[in-house]
C-alpha cells in the first residue's frame, strides 16, 4: 500500500508483518500538531500563518498590506504555503482573498509527500474549498509526491461526498499511486463500505491488482472490515483463492491479523463456491440469518402458544368463566386483535424505498454542478448508495434489512420486520393490545391466587406479566406527579406521554422527544403517530441505551 497521505510526512512505521505483503503505513496525522504551531525549533511562526490558522480574515489582510503580497508565498517550517492552511481550515474567504492578491494556490510542500494545498483540503471534505481551487485553474487530478489525487485522498480518509464530487467534476478513475493503488484500493483498505459501493458504481474494477498482486478484496482483509469484504465478495468475478505477490491469499492475510469473523466468513463463501450442492443453510432457515435472527419472535410464539394459552385453557378459563365473563370476553377480543396486528405489522411493507432508481444516477451526474456546495451544504446527503436511491424526509437505510424505509422508526425483532410508514400503525395496536393483555393476566392471577391458594404454576406465570405491568403502574404514577407539578398538563396528555416514556425505555431520549410535543403539537393523534413503542423489544433498547 502507498504511503498514507499525511500531512508532515513522519517517518513509515514497517512491521514484520506488513513486510510480507509490501506495504507501508505511516503513522500520520490529519491535521497540524502543537509543534509545528511553533515552529520545529521552538520559535512562534509567521503571524500570517497564524492568523490563518485561526480562520481571521482581518489580520490576514493587515499582515498582507503591512508587509505586501510576497508574505503570500512565504513558506513555514516545515514547507507549506498559507494557502495550504486556509484549504486544510476550509476558510473560503481567506483562499479567495490569497486570489484575489495573485498568491500561490497550487505549490507543493516542499518535504517528501509534496502536498498540494488542494490535497489538504480533501483531508477534511471541504467541497466548497476544493470548488473554488478549480475554478482558480487547479488541475482536477494534480499529484503529491507520492502520485495520490484529490480523488486518492479523500477515499484514504472515508470522504465519499467529495469523492462523489469529484468524479462528478471528471476526476480519472483510472489514476494510483506509486504502489499502484487507487481510490477503491484504499477505500477498502480502510473499510469504508458506503464509499466502496459509490466506487465501483462509478466504474471502478473491484478485480483491479496493485503492484504487489493485491485486490481491494487483499486490503479489506488487512482491515478486517466484515462488511468490506462481504461487498467485495458480491462483486462479479472476485477471486478470494488469488494470491498476491508474496503468495498470501485474502484469507491468509485475515488469518494472520486474526479477524475472527471475517475469517469464518470466507471460509463459508469458498466453501459454498466449491461446492456442488446448492446452498442451503438450515439454521438461517429457522432462526434467521446472522444479524437479522428470529429468536425474538420465536420466543414470543413459544412464550404465547406453549405457556400462556394452555394456562389460561387449564387454569383459568374453567374456573372464572361464570364470574368474570365480561374479561373474559375482553381477552378474546384482544388476543384476535393481537395477532391480526401482529400479522400485518410483520408481513407489510413497512415502506421500502424502490432501488436503483433514475432520479440517484441524475443526481450522481450532476452532483458537480450544484450550487449548494457554495454554500457548505451537502445536496448528496439524501443519496443512499447503497439502495441507490434517494431518501425522503424522516427515510432512513435499515443496516439489518440492507433497504431504505420510509419514515423509520426501528427495526424490531419481535415482530421480524422495520417499523415504517406503512405498518406502524399495526404495530402500534399490536403493542397495545399485548399491553391491555398483560393486565388482564394479571387480574386473572390475581383473583386465582385469592380464591384457590397457592399454586406454583400460577406463581410462576403471573411473574411474566407482573414484573412488566408493576414497573408501568409505580412509573406511570411517579411520572403523572412529575407532570402534573411542572407542567401542570391535562390527564390525556399525561397518559400518552407516560406510556410512550415508559414503552420506549430509553428515558432520556424519550424525554426529549416528550418536551418537543408538549411544546409544538397540538393534536393528540398527531402524537399517536409519532409514538414509538417497545414494548418487547429489549435488545433494540439496550443497544441504544447504551449509545
Amino acid at each position: 500500500m502507498a504511503t498514507k497521505y499525511g500531512l508532515l510526512g513522519l517517518t513509515a512505521l514497517q512491521t514484520s508483518e506488513e513486510q510480507d505483503q509490501g506495504h507501508k503505513h505511516d503513522q500520520t496525522v490529519g491535521h497540524e500538531s502543537k509543534a509545528d504551531e511553533s515552529g520545529s525549533n521552538g520559535h512562534k511562526e509567521h503571524p500570517i500563518f497564524e492568523a490563518i490558522k485561526a480562520g481571521m480574515l482581518i489580520p490576514v489582510q493587515t499582515v498582507l498590506e503591512t508587509m505586501g503580497p510576497e508574505i503570500l508565498s512565504m513558506r513555514d517550517s516545515k514547507g507549506h504555503i498559507p494557502a495550504h492552511w486556509a484549504c486544510l481550515g476550509g476558510h473560503t474567504a481567506i483562499l479567495r482573498f490569497i486570489i484575489e492578491n495573485k498568491g500561490p494556490i497550487n505549490e507543493s510542500s516542499s518535504n517528501d509527500l509534496g502536498a498540494r494545498p488542494i490535497h489538504w483540503a480533501c483531508v477534511n471534505g471541504h467541497i466548497a474549498i476544493v470548488d473554488i481551487l478549480l475554478q482558480a485553474g487547479v488541475p482536477l487530478d494534480c499529484t503529491d509526491g507520492k502520485g495520490c489525487t484529490p480523488l486518492i485522498v479523500a477515499a484514504q480518509y472515508g470522504q465519499t461526498m467529495l469523492a462523489g464530487y469529484l468524479m462528478g467534476k471528471g476526476a480519472r478513475l483510472q489514476m494510483v499511486d506509486k504502489d499502484g493503488d487507487n481510490a477503491l484500493h484504499w477505500a477498502a483498505f480502510k473499510g469504508f463500505s458506503e464509499l466502496m459501493r459509490l466506487l465501483i458504481y462509478s466504474g471502478f474494477n473491484p478485480r483491479q491488482k496493485d503492484n504487489f498482486g493485491q485486490t481491494p478484496l487483499h486490503l479489506a482483509c488487512i482491515n478486517g472490515n466484515l462488511t468490506a469484504v462481504k461487498e467485495l465478495c458480491e462483486q462479479d468475478g472476485v477471486d478470494i483463492n488469488l494470491a498476491d505477490k508474496n503468495g498470501k491469499t485474502p484469507l491468509m492475510l485475515a488469518t494472520g491479523r486474526k479477524h475472527v469473523d471475517v475469517i469464518a466468513y470466507l471460509k463459508s463463501e469458498m466453501k459454498y463456491r466449491t461446492s456442488f450442492l446448492p446452498r442451503i443453510d438450515f439454521w438461517s432457515i429457522v432462526f434467521g440469518p446472522p444479524g437479522n435472527h428470529k429468536g425474538p419472535i420465536l420466543f414470543f410464539f413459544v412464550n404465547v402458544l406453549c405457556w400462556g394459552y394452555p394456562m389460561y385453557a387449564f387454569k383459568c378459563f374453567p374456573y372464572t368463566w361464570n364470574d368474570l365473563m365480561i374479561a373474559h370476553v375482553l381477552f378474546f377480543i384482544t388476543n384476535f386483535i393481537m395477532w391480526v396486528c401482529l400479522f400485518h405489522a410483520s408481513t407489510t411493507d413497512p415502506g421500502y424505498l424502490p432501488r436503483n432508481i433514475p432520479e440517484y444516477d441524475l443526481a450522481i451526474k450532476q452532483v458537480a454542478h450544484f450550487d449548494e456546495w457554495k454554500q457548505g451544504d451537502n445536496p448528496l446527503s439524501r443519496l443512499c448508495h447503497t439502495c441507490r436511491t434517494v431518501k425522503t424526509v424522516r427515510s432512513k437505510h435499515c443496516k439489518i434489512c440492507n433497504r431504505c424505509v420510509k419514515v423509520f422508526d426501528h427495526h424490531c425483532p419481535y415482530i421480524y420486520n422495520c417499523v415504517g410508514y406503512n405498518n406502524r400503525h399495526w404495530f402500534f395496536g399490536f403493542v397495545i393490545c399485548v399491553l391491555f393483555l398483560v393486565f388482564l393476566a394479571d387480574y386473572f392471577c390475581y383473583r386465582l391466587l385469592s380464591e384457590f391458594g397457592w399454586d406454583w404454576l400460577l406463581v410462576i406465570g403471573a411473574v411474566e406479566a407482573c414484573l412488566l405491568s408493576g414497573l408501568l403502574t409505580g412509573l406511570t404514577t411517579l411520572m403523572t406527579l412529575v407532570f402534573r407539578v411542572f407542567w401542570d398538563c391535562d390527564v390525556e396528555w399525561i397518559a400518552v406521554f407516560v406510556l410512550y416514556l415508559l414503552l420506549h425505555a430509553n428515558i432520556w431520549r424519550g424525554m426529549e422527544h416528550c418536551l418537543h410535543f408538549l411544546c409544538h403539537s397540538n393534536d393528540i393523534l398527531r402524537v399517536c403517530g409519532h409514538l414509538h413503542i417497545w414494548i418487547y423489544d429489549f435488545d433494540w433498547c439496550f443497544e441504544h441505551h447504551n449509545k
